[in-house]
């Protein structure tokens, strides 16, 4: 009995593993400067073909790109930023430019010149000429 137990928690716990195991993110390629954190404080530049794992710390540098593929997708993290690859792989494919919106309300026909209370050089200037006196 007592080995039917084991035998039966044993087989649980592997077969956990095996449905709770995620795909590793395979690098597909790196522009530029993309490091990983392979201990606290220390990094090691991402070379194509390598595994990561989505708790994997990477960091991007100024003009760089990191393309990884995770399964049939594939995901595009943009230079200077800096998560782990679960984070990023979300954040970038939630993030782009949104084109919409509505105007509440619009007079371009209006002169939006006008006056405000604000001292400017220019005003100044003119207050300053009405106070002089020509002598003729």
């Amino acid at each position: 009995m007592k080995q039917k137990i084991g035998m039966v928690l044993v087989l649980g716990v592997v077969f956990s593993g095996m449905v709770f195991a995620a795909d590793p993110y395979v690098v597909q390629s790196v522009a530029g400067k993309v490091e990983r954190e392979v201990s606290p404080g220390k990094w090691e530049p991402v070379a194509v073909g390598a595994s990561l794992t989505a708790a994997t710390v990477i960091n991007t540098g100024l003009n760089s790109t990191l393309v990884l593929k995770n399964g049939d997708k594939t995901v595009t993290i943009r230079a200077m930023q800096k998560g782990t690859v679960e984070n990023l792989a979300a954040a970038g494919s939630a993030s782009g430019v949104r084109i919409g919106g509505k105007i509440s309300s619009s007079n371009t026909a209006v002169n939006a010149r006008g006056t405000s209370n604000t001292s400017t050089a220019s005003t100044r200037a003119s207050e300053a000429v009405a106070d002089v006196e020509w002598a003729e």
